[in-house]
């Protein structure tokens, strides 16, 4: 009787291991790592189509040929724009001759052609010199460091800019409707063909630029045909 009683309680506890491996089988259906690993492949793909089509290829804007003969920087935070250029870089100076000028080699930021802009290594940021058919054609300032010579510069009202030279501003409106064109013309006869240009947002001057016409003129960017 005793060996029937201990095979009994065996075959009980045997259906009852039995009945708990059944209930925790039913709960592992999805196991956790799944989601955390679907996220981070997800993420893993994202990021690398994203750093794919953000990349440039600095050497698609090609190179200026070497130009011997140039000392030190000329072009700083104390430098003027004037109707004819940039200190001592003028419009109308080869390529070559600008760099001597400038003290600095020129580095292209759009692609080198009949028309291309490029900026030069060892001076302050903002400064970009159109080069048109080989020849130095306008500057743009994109910063309220560099001036003209009696301080007009970004960042000055309007008010101030036609209170400033009362004879010499011609204002229109810009195409899109965003602010105004202040050109600077100077009386000389010798001098027609240059201006200084300030381009406000309707209260103030947000970009400035100084060039020979037609390019002074354009507001589309460098023609690249």
């Amino acid at each position: 009787m005793r060996s029937l009683a201990v095979a009994g309680i065996a075959l009980v506890l045997v259906a009852f291991v039995l009945f708990l491996g059944t209930c925790g089988q039913s709960g592992n259906d999805a196991p956790p790592d799944t989601p955390t690993t679907s996220t981070s492949t997800t993420s893993t793909t994202s990021t690398s189509t994203t750093t794919t089509t953000t990349t440039l290829d600095p050497a698609s804007l090609g190179t200026l040929p070497p130009v011997g003969g140039i000392g030190s920087p000329t072009l700083g935070s104390t430098s003027s724009v004037s109707t004819v250029g940039l200190d001592t870089v003028h419009f109308g100076m080869t390529t070559a001759a600008a760099q001597r000028a400038a003290g600095s080699r020129f580095t292209p930021v759009t692609p080198v052609g009949p028309c291309y802009l490029a900026t030069p290594d060892d001076a302050p940021d903002g400064i970009t010199f159109w080069i048109v058919d080989g020849t130095v054609e306008r500057v743009d300032i994109d910063t309220d460091e560099i001036d003209t010579k009696s301080g007009g510069r970004i960042g000055r009202t309007e008010e101030w800019i036609r209170e400033k030279w009362p004879d010499h501003i011609q204002a229109s409106p810009l195409p899109d409707g965003t602010g105004n064109l202040l050109a600077f013309v100077p009386r000389d006869e010798s001098d027609q063909e240059f201006r200084v240009m300030f381009q406000t947002d309707g209260e103030k001057v947000v970009r400035m630029w100084s060039g020979r016409l037609p390019w002074v003129a354009e507001l589309g960017g460098c023609p690249t045909g």
